[in-house]
């Protein structure tokens, strides 16, 4: 049987997104210089910038469409009870107002969008509340007044969560691998925004649910990672959380499936709400098409065969060895070791 060992190390190399990436530190480092110039003239509120989203969590990818999504938070010091939640996203649009063509406020950010494909995401937090919770800001200008509040939310302990998540840091890188590869996946298989499963709900699947695949080489004694068996137990227990819901469709009432998910941390929402059960069917055929495909891959002979089954689902970047570099057996692949761990990268998202 094929593992892919050394084809899941290169493909991983190829779709993850390192902190040393210099146009992106200078984009976020640009926005923060402003921010502070300017947002003394907007507030007296002091506040903390820090960085959020994939970036912080250290599970961030390429993006195939080369829009790089940069997540900032802003925690102030102030009540949610003393400041409403669209005069707060202002402050923080108008600093930057200018600063390019394109600077707008949306439901849950304020976003800077440079024309060379970058953007980035701006949230702005109210942390000082009696009852010693984080609020977000919510809500633009030209929305109802009903979606316009501050809704709780709990950044910096997703953060931790996500980061700390296992004991072992060879654990973790795992878990921040298979991370990745769902998300690529996601990407490659919904071209549509409506559907597509976020990076989060994906995020808290594999937190909640994967089980670490490794084994101890019998004849080297080293401990080797399993990311196609990883792959395939977290497809395999997402496709057995699902449930039907009895609920009317089109004037019909039938069956229909849904996935649900919370967030790791308080309030814990459910992440894949917002799907319609149509989207969710969907989101069910294509996992098991991906499991089918997984299982495939492990039983083929050849690991260029393999690696075939699996470029269709992960994409392009996914490696085939030639099959003169193989021939008709598994190749014995590199093995993640961990001194890799203290060179991790950080990825955004």
């Amino acid at each position: 049987m094929a593992d892919c060992r050394s084809q899941f190390n290169d493909f991983h190399d190829s779709i993850k997104l390192k902190e040393e990436n210099d146009v992106l530190k200078e984009k976020r480092e640009i926005i923060i210089k402003r921010i502070k110039e300017k947002l003394s003239e907007q507030t007296d509120y002091t506040f903390e910038i820090f960085n959020q989203g994939s970036y912080a969590m250290r599970t961030g990818i390429k993006p195939l469409d080369s829009d790089y999504d940069i997540d900032v938070g802003l925690y102030f010091d102030m009540s949610k009870d003393d400041v409403d939640p669209i005069e707060a996203k202002k402050w923080i649009y108008n600093a930057l107002l200018g600063h390019t063509s394109d600077v707008k406020i949306k439901t849950p950010c304020v976003t800077v969008t440079y024309a060379a494909g970058y953007h980035v995401d701006l949230t702005v937090y109210a942390t000082t509340n009696t009852d010693n919770k984080v609020y977000l800001a919510k809500g633009k200008p030209t929305s109802k007044t009903e979606d316009k509040f501050w809704d709780e939310s709990n950044p910096k302990d997703l953060i931790k969560a996500i980061k700390e998540n296992l004991s072992d840091e060879d654990d973790r890188m795992q878990f921040r691998r298979i991370v990745r590869y769902l998300k690529r996946w996601k990407d490659v298989n919904f071209t549509s925004v409506n559907g597509k499963p976020s990076g989060i709900a994906l995020t808290s699947c594999a937190y909640h649910w994967l089980d670490i695949q490794k084994e101890t080489d019998s004849f080297t004694g080293k401990l080797k990672y399993k990311d196609l068996d990883a792959l395939i137990q977290i497809v395999s227990t997402m496709i057995s959380n699902f449930h039907n819901d009895f609920v009317e469709i089109d004037g019909e009432y039938k069956f229909m499936p849904r996935l649900k998910v919370e967030l790791p941390v308080e309030p814990r929402p459910e992440l894949f709400e917002k799907m319609t059960y149509k989207q969710m069917t969907t989101f069910k055929e294509k996992l098991e098409s991906f499991l089918t495909a997984l299982n495939n891959a492990k039983d083929e002979t050849d690991p260029t065969d393999a690696a075939e089954v699996l470029k269709k689902q992960l994409g392009d970047d996914f490696p085939v060895p030639a099959k003169a570099d193989t021939g008709k057996r598994a190749v014995v692949p590199a093995v993640l070791s961990s001194s890799e761990s203290a060179s991790e990268e950080i990825g955004w998202k």
